[in-house]
Formats: C-alpha cells, structure tokens, sequence
C-alpha cells in the first residue's frame, strides 16, 4: 500500500537519503478548499475496497512514499468517490498527481525518471552486440563445436556416479539453484517472490518441481530395489526411516525461527516432500511389479500395470477436492479458497485458506507458519502452505496443461492452497522442462549437464545448507544502499557459492543423501 511518512524523516523530501527498493516518491497537490481523503489498494488484490492511506490537507501538498511492486489503484473523496486510477510507479521515480475541481481527474506525471531496475538497457545492448557478431565468429563457434563432437572425443566421459541418471540431477540441480536464489531474495524482484496468494511466479514452481522430480525416482528406483529382494515390507521400512529422518532435518531448520515447543512450526518443506514421499512409496511398493510385461501394448503400460494406483490416487484427489468444497467452516463460503484479510470487500475476513486453513488450524494450532501479514491482502489468519491436507495431493504427478484462469476459475491457481490447478501447471512445466533435459543429455548426449548436474547430486545437503547459512558472511552481507542491483549481486553471490561447494562434492565423489 502507499505509505505516509513524516516530513522530518520522508526519504522524498531529504536530498541526502535515498529510496529503497520498490520506493517511489508520489507528491499530491490538492488545490480543494477542504480536506480530501486519499484510498489506495493494490490493483493484485481481488475485490478489494481502497485502504484510507492519509488525508490530504487544503489547499496543500503531501508527499507519499508509494511502493512499485504492483500496479496501485488510487482515488479519493470529498463527499464522493473521485478519480479512480491504476498507475504503474517504477522504482526510485518522483511522481506529481494535481487535484482539482477544475483540473477533474488529470493525469499523473513524471517530475523525475525512474531508474532502470530491470537492466533494460544493458539487455538491449547485449541482444544488439549478439546479432551484430561478425560471422566468423559464429563459424568459428561452430567449428569448435563440431571438433568437441569427434568420436576422440566424446562429450559423456564422466565416469563416475555413473548409475545416477544426468538429466534427473540436472533437473533437480535447477530446482534446487534457483531455490537458493529465491530463498534468498531474488534480487527482490516481484517475479522472484512467492505469489501474494493467486497466480504463479518462479519462485512457485521450485517446491512442486522437487516434488514432481520426487515421484519421477521413485517411479525408477522401486522397481529396481524390487528386483534386487523379495521382500517388499524392508522397503517401506527404509522408506519410513528417510521420511522420519527428513521430517527430523526440517524440524531442526524450523526451530531457528522458533526457539520455543510451544509455537514450533510443524509443516515445512521438508516434512511435506517426506509426507508424500512416504505415501507415494508404500503405494508403488505393493502395487508394483518388478518387470513389465506388455508386448505390444507396451505404451499403455504406465495405465494397464498402475490402474490401481492410478484408482488410489484418483481417491485421493476426489477426498482432497470434496473436503475443500463441502467442509462447512463457521461464518466462511463452501468451497472458500481466498487469503481472508482484504479480499472480497472482507466479506470473509477470517477465512484465510478455507477449508484447508481451518484444518490446519484446528490440528496445529500455533504450530504453523506465523507470517500473518500479507503484502497485498493486509492481515490474514495464520495458515501453512505446506499444511496438513496438502502434503498427500503434493505428491500427485500430473502432465496436462491446467487452463484455469489466475482468479475466476472454477479452481483457481494458488500455491498457498497448493489447488489441483496449481498441481497440474507446475507440474506441466516440470514434464516440458524434463523432456527437453533427458533429450539433450541422456538420449542425443549433446549435453552433459553441467554445472547443474554438481547441484543435482547433493540437493538435500545444499538445502539444509543454504536453510542454516542463510544471512551469514561469507554467503550473504548487508549493503547500505539497497537497490535491486546490489540485491541480486548478492543473491547470485549466495548461489554461486554453493554450486561452487556442490561441484568440489562431486569431483571428490561425495554424495550426501539420506
């Protein structure tokens, strides 16, 4: 929301400061002979009435420091509403809007340029100094390409770790750096942060990703482990043991924000992965069958030899999506999947989560995620986006394009409620991402993975590792002038570094897992 600062310590209005990241600077003339109230919402939140941001003095100017994250819908009001508007600041820009009853509506414009948060110019430089190669260049790349190529050669010459499979590490090498990277701040891009609560970023996809690449080894390791014994209740109590050790691992990261049992956070990552890994094994590891045998029906095979877990998890997805459209939750729509908070004119103000937000509640009680302020949507009850009734549809692989719409669908697309929507997209993008990567790397060997592949390897590890890092030097520092560019200096410092640490792993054939 904007927000109002005192003159005395208004970055706007002092030469010597300057603004943070996501600031910009709104100064309002207000040439009424009375006081003006000016709302102001952010255009990312649905149904929202406007928040009473300040009053706007007679006759008068006041200086707003705005924030650029997302598109601010702005008005104000004498004995009416005036002047709805949706204005899109850019970062560390000074902006003039004049009120007046003769000058009704005007337009907002510039006082001072933006910076260029986004490095456009450099981009546009690199893309034109691309095309602009002279083409020797380009054939001498070429020509180096086609003697890498020789049979003398070959680009697969690793020969370590050579039962792991390159492109399921290179894939979960991609996840888990760009975890890393958004974990610690993404540059503070809006795009590199979680969703406010509908729609999708980058950062939403990591946490399916790691699921879907989970269902994907399981799928390849039990029926290896089924032909190498007969007995197939050792295997699930292997798999009970690593679920309990990972659920154990995400305990301890939880507990440096919590010091105290009694407001403990018990859902995390880690305990969701282990939750569904659990599941999904014991499923495949009855049902499954050590060899295919198919013939000529071979390519209905993941249907014909699975039917019955297919049927499981159907069952699954059915109990999921009936509890969340017919559980009755006091004073609260059926079938609610909103934050709560300001959404829908705070008609169900204390309905964050829905029926899913009121299960973990119910369960969990203060042992849940505690973040209770929402950037777009203000105060919202607390809710775990790794809860309860979520951690069993997580583990569910789909590969069909979800075409819901970001709000209005009939289930809308929100990773805080992890919505089957939600489920398919991600994990269609996980399937593409794959395909591309097993095409490239296993089957034509026109690549070998690198330097993903050294992530890959060690991803538990790495994410344990940058959890209890994070914050502290040499990994991460704090600038005085905080800018998108310091930031995402920083946050590819912080990435580097421990693919750095994963590549000395790998050359010295260390692979941690549990």
């Amino acid at each position: 929301m904007a927000s109002v600062i005192k003159q005395a310590t208004n970055v706007c209005l002092n030469s010597n400061r300057s603004l943070g990241i996501d600031q910009a600077c709104l100064s309002i003339i207000n040439k009424y002979k009375q006081n003006l109230t000016f709302y102001s919402t952010f255009s990312e939140c649905r149904l929202c009435h406007g928040i009473p941001t300040t009053n706007l003095s007679a006759e008068s100017n006041t200086t707003l420091l705005v924030s650029t994250k997302y598109p601010l819908h702005m008005y104000y009001m004498t004995n009416l509403e005036w002047c709805h508007t949706t204005y899109v600041f850019k970062e560390h820009g000074s902006y003039g809007w004049n009120l007046s009853a003769k000058e009704l509506c005007s337009d907002i414009y510039v006082i001072n340029e933006p910076s260029d948060a986004y490095f456009r110019k450099v981009i546009l430089r690199a893309i034109k100094y691309y095309f602009e190669r002279d083409t020797t260049y380009i054939h001498d790349d070429l020509t180096r390409l086609q003697e890498s190529e020789s049979p003398v050669q070959p680009i697969m010459n690793i020969t370590r770790l050579s039962t792991r499979i390159q492109s399921v590490d290179t894939f979960r090498g991609i996840a888990i750096l760009l975890m890393i990277f958004v974990n610690n701040g993404g540059g503070e891009y809006v795009f590199f942060n979680h969703s406010a609560w509908f729609g999708l970023t980058v950062a939403d996809l990591v946490l399916p990703w790691f699921a879907w690449i989970m269902g994907l080894t399981i799928a390849i390791s039990k029926r290896a482990e089924l032909r190498n014994t007969s007995s197939r209740s050792k295997i699930i109590l292997r798999n009970f043991a690593r679920s309990l050790v990972l659920i154990v691992l995400g305990l301890m990261i939880n507990s440096q924000k919590s010091k105290y049992l009694e407001d403990l956070r018990f859902p995390g990552v880690l305990q969701l992965l282990a939750i569904s890994y659990f599941v999904c094994t014991v499923i495949e590891t009855i049902f499954m069958k050590s060899h295919l045998q198919f013939g000529r029906f071979f390519i209905l095979g993941d249907i014909l030899e699975n039917w019955i877990q297919w049927l499981i998890i159907l069952s699954i997805v059915t109990a999921h999506t009936l509890i969340t459209f017919l559980l009755p939750v006091a004073n609260c729509p059926k079938g609610y999947l909103g934050p709560g908070g300001y959404d829908t004119f705070k008609k169900y103000i204390n309905c964050t989560g829905g029926a899913a937000g009121y299960i973990d509640r119910y369960v969990f009680g203060n042992h849940m995620y505690a973040q209770t302020q929402n950037p777009v949507y203000g105060v919202i009850l607390r809710h775990d986006p790794e809860g309860m009734l979520l951690s069993i549809l997580n583990g569910i692989i789909a590969g069909f394009l979800c075409n819901f719409s970001k709000e209005d669908g009939i289930i809308p697309l929100s990773k805080k409620m992890m919505t089957i929507s939600f489920v398919l997209t991600t994990c269609s993008f996980a399937f593409l991402l794959f395909a591309i990567l097993y095409y490239l790397i296993d089957y034509k060997q026109f690549w070998t993975g690198t330097p993903f592949v050294y992530a890959g390897a060690n991803s538990i590890f790495l994410y344990i590792g940058h959890s209890v890092t994070m914050g502290l030097f040499p990994w991460s520092w704090k600038e005085n002038d905080q800018t998108h560019s310091t930031q995402l200096v920083i946050n590819l410092w912080t990435t580097a570094l421990w693919l750095l640490i994963a590549h000395l792993l790998y050359k010295k054939d260390i692979v941690i897992t549990v």
